[in-house]
């Protein structure tokens, strides 16, 4: 069995380790991935809490032979991750390397982990799964104060991140942290997360190319949100790639409706490219879409552009969602 394998990673509530000068006590899970554990801690002398990710890849969906490469990516981005400041980014406050369980108490735990920024409230999965779109048609009547302003929060995120040329690679509603869950409320914090951790995205995205064997792959939602050149060319995707990405996320959250699969998306862009007017293209998709905000949809239809150059870029689309809310706020 390797030495990183998760049947011998048991963190659990109680559990205390340290960090440099600080020390912490697990308080309970936050959920399991097929890379990791993640659990909710605090900080002994300052009573914050935290969120803990703990390197232990599944053997269910991750081949044993490619868990060393895991950990050398899950350091890589966990030390590029620390050295990101925005506002609108999950921070990361370290990374350790836990060598021989060093940083446990007994050294009861022996894998490397990550200590997050604890984001209260849900995701924008969960709140956009909370949204009336029981009709037929997907009513853009989202369209209105709360969701341009995530969306200006998160395509925000993503130009701290592009203009350091750092590309997310995992961009996703799920991976969108707000601090309210209440429908039509503005939340005072929105963060794009799970940056500066290995995520499903890396590798889905080998395994497309055939560099790495997973052995499950039964109800992974990020491919849906994976651009076409990162699942063949992973290696040569640029900022460009996030910005398919954000354009699905966006799509969701302007609709009120988390699309069922890859399909869906791919009728998407089937309409993007055909010779239809914006309003015709909407109509073809279920979208019912008032004449004044047409404009929002053609910004996001241009994200799903099959070539890279042609899509947005993030500052592009952060001005323009920021002009959208500034007009929006003017008519009242």
């Amino acid at each position: 069995m390797h030495k990183l394998g998760r049947r011998g990673c048991h963190p659990h509530s109680g559990q205390r380790f340290k960090v440099g000068s600080q020390r912490y006590e697990f308080m309970g899970s936050l959920g399991d991935g097929a890379v990791g554990l993640v659990r909710k801690a605090r900080n002994l002398a300052t009573n914050e809490i935290v969120a803990v990710k703990v390197l232990a890849p599944d053997p269910k969906y991750i081949n044993e032979a490619a868990f060393d490469d895991v950990k050398r990516r899950f350091e890589r981005e966990g030390r590029r991750g620390a050295r990101l400041h925005s506002e609108n980014l999950v921070k990361i406050v370290a990374y350790e390397d836990n060598e021989g369980g060093s940083c446990f108490d007994g050294g009861v735990v022996k894998n490397p982990f990550i200590i997050m920024e604890y984001v209260r409230g849900c995701t924008l999965e969960s709140l956009i799964k909370n949204m009336d779109s029981s009709s037929e048609w997907l009513t853009p009547t989202h369209i209105n104060k709360q969701t341009l302003s995530i969306a200006s929060y998160v395509s925000s995120a993503l130009v701290y991140l592009h203009d350091r040329n750092v590309i997310h690679r995992d961009v996703k509603p799920a991976n969108v942290f707000l601090s309210s869950s209440k429908v039509g409320a503005i939340p005072s914090e929105v963060k794009l997360g799970d940056f500066g951790v290995t995520k499903w995205g890396d590798f889905l995205a080998t395994a497309a190319s055939g560099s790495l064997t997973v052995t499950m792959q039964e109800g992974l939602g990020t491919l849906k949100y994976m651009s076409p050149e990162q699942a063949v060319r992973p290696k040569d995707v640029t900022v460009r790639s996030d910005m398919f990405s954000l354009g699905i996320t966006f799509f969701e959250l302007f609709t009120g409706k988390i699309l069922g699969s890859p399909h869906h998306v791919f009728e998407i862009m089937s309409a993007r490219s055909s010779r239809q007017g914006i309003m015709a293209k909407l109509v073809a998709l279920g979208v019912k879409c008032p004449h004044e905000q047409v404009s929002v949809f053609e910004l996001i239809l241009d994200m799903f552009l099959t070539s890279p150059k042609g899509r947005p870029s993030s500052a592009i689309v952060n001005g323009k969602m920021s002009y959208f809310l500034e007009r929006l706020s003017e008519n009242g």
